[in-house]
């Protein structure tokens, strides 16, 4: 039974709070039906094509060919464990496990593991000399922003160099992640978080075109906020902030 103005006040506004939830949520999920039948529609083709083609013999049943059709449906798995995960962080749903967290480990782990890749395409990843502060993050969401970021400025960067330095700004730390590959046209910079935006499609390979975009909801949900400053043919230099702690 609701007595008096104040009370009929808060139901409306509970009420109001619950429509734009559930409204925010069905936005959320037709998003993301829409995003799966848009990206899900090109390996799919490939795979129908050379299946049918194998069928056909018009292709001979190679190990070639069989290693083809698993890199798609590779492909596939990624594309849909990325979409959920971009789905489910945009909407609140990942809980995350804020704590302080010493940088200085978190990043000398991401360089380790893209070593292997680095060498073998002569690219050379550092960390600058300065002190490193702590933050407070979620250790493994920061690790997967490292990753992402890492494995987009190392497919860009062969045969250069990657330099990872932080900065204590106040009560932020900006993490920043600078390369000498081939840069980011002016254009392109703007859409570079949105999802499945591509530069260079020639380049995409196995990406799904979400990291980036993963990248800025996992800093986005812990406090922070990412850019990215980049002219073409000079290199890109990417970087996001955390709130800092006392060390």
């Amino acid at each position: 039974k609701v007595q008096g103005a104040d009370e009929v006040a808060e139901v409306a506004m509970a009420f109001n709070s619950m429509a734009d939830a559930l409204q925010r949520g069905e936005m959320l999920r037709r998003n993301l039906m829409a995003d799966i039948a848009h990206e899900l529609r090109t390996p799919l083709t490939v795979m129908q094509g050379n299946l049918r083609a194998l069928l056909d013999g018009v292709y001979p049943l190679e190990m070639r060919e069989v290693a083809t059709l698993y890199d798609e449906t590779r492909l596939l798995s990624r594309l849909v464990a990325d979409l959920r995960e971009l789905a489910l962080v945009e909407a609140g749903q990942l809980p995350l496990n804020l704590q302080t967290v010493e940088l200085k480990s978190t990043l000398s782990s991401s360089i380790e593991q893209f070593s292997l890749a680095a060498e073998a395409q002569d690219t050379h990843i550092e960390i600058s000399e300065a002190p490193v502060p702590t933050v407070r993050a979620d250790p493994d969401r920061l690790v997967q922003v490292m990753h992402n970021l890492l494995g987009n400025a190392l497919r860009y960067t062969p045969g250069g160099r990657i330099t990872i330095a932080t900065e204590q700004l106040a009560n932020l730390v900006r993490i920043r992640i600078t390369d000498t590959g081939t840069g980011i046209a002016a254009e392109d910079l703007p859409h570079l978080f949105d999802r499945f935006y591509r530069a260079d499609d020639s380049r995409s390979g196995s990406n799904s075109g979400l990291g980036l975009a993963i990248a800025k909801a996992w800093v986005e949900a812990m406090g922070g906020n990412i850019g990215v400053e980049s002219n073409a043919g000079e290199g890109s230099s990417f970087w996001f902030t955390l709130q800092a702690t006392k060390g």
